[in-house]
C-alpha cells in the first residue's frame, strides 16, 4: 500500500475493531509522532546530492504496523529518504496481515519496521531494521538491566527525539553507497 492507503488503515483502526483495545493509546500516539516528523524532518543536504546521483532502479518495501513505536519514529524518515531517490518506490506492508515477515526475522522475531531493499529484478540488494544499531543498543542495555517495560519505552523515544533521525540516515547512507 502507499502512505495514503497506510494512512486510512491508521485512522480506521483508531475507531477500534481492528487492534486489540490496549492499543489504542499506541495507535492516537504514534499518529502523532509520525506526523510530526513527517512535518519536521529533511534529510541532509549530503544524502540529497547522494540520492541524485543514484541512478540504479530500486523497490523499498516497508513492515510496519501502526501501533509500533519504533516505526512511527523510523517510517517516515525512511519515506523522507526515498523521496529523494529518482528512480525508487515503495510500499508499506502491514506485518500482521502477510507472512513477508516470516522471512525478515530479527532474532527469531518479527521486529518492525523492517526494510527490504529490492533491485529491478526483485532481488533483496539489504534490508535494515527494526533499529539503528544505536537505539538497538540502547534497547539491549535496559532490556539487561531489567528497567520496565513503561520505562524502556520512555527512554527509546527520549532518544529517537534527540537523534532526529540522524542515525537512521546515516546508516541507510552507507548501505546506499555499499549497493548502488
Amino acid at each position: 500500500m502507499q502512505l495514503k492507503d497506510y494512512l486510512l488503515h491508521w485512522e480506521k483502526s483508531l475507531n477500534g475493531g481492528i487492534y486489540p483495545d490496549e492499543y489504542a493509546s499506541y495507535l492516537s500516539l504514534n499518529l502523532t509522532r509520525f506526523k510530526r516528523i513527517t512535518k519536521t524532518f529533511s534529510p541532509s543536504q549530503a544524502f540529497i546530492d547522494l540520492a541524485s546521483d543514484v541512478k540504479k532502479k530500486s523497490h523499498w518495501i516497508i513492515i510496519t504496523e501502526p501501533w509500533c513505536g519504533d516505526a512511527a519514529q523510523s517510517v517516515p524518515l525512511i519515506l523522507k529518504l526515498i523521496e529523494h531517490l529518482p528512480n525508487a518506490s515503495y510500499t508499506l506492508e502491514l506485518r500482521d496481515q502477510g507472512t513477508l515477515i516470516d522471512h525478515y526475522l530479527t532474532n527469531g522475531g518479527k521486529g518492525i519496521p523492517k526494510v527490504i531493499v529490492r533491485d529491478e529484478h526483485g532481488s533483496d540488494m539489504f534490508v535494515w531494521g527494526p533499529r539503528t544499531e544505536a537505539a538497538q543498543r540502547l534497547f539491549n542495555e535496559l532490556k539487561a538491566e531489567g528497567v520496565e517495560l513503561k520505562v524502556l519505552h520512555e527512554s527509546l523515544h527520549a532518544w529517537y527525539a534527540k537523534d532526529h533521525g540522524q542515525s537512521l540516515e546515516s546508516e541507510l547512507t552507507v548501505l546506499i553507497q555499499s549497493f548502488f
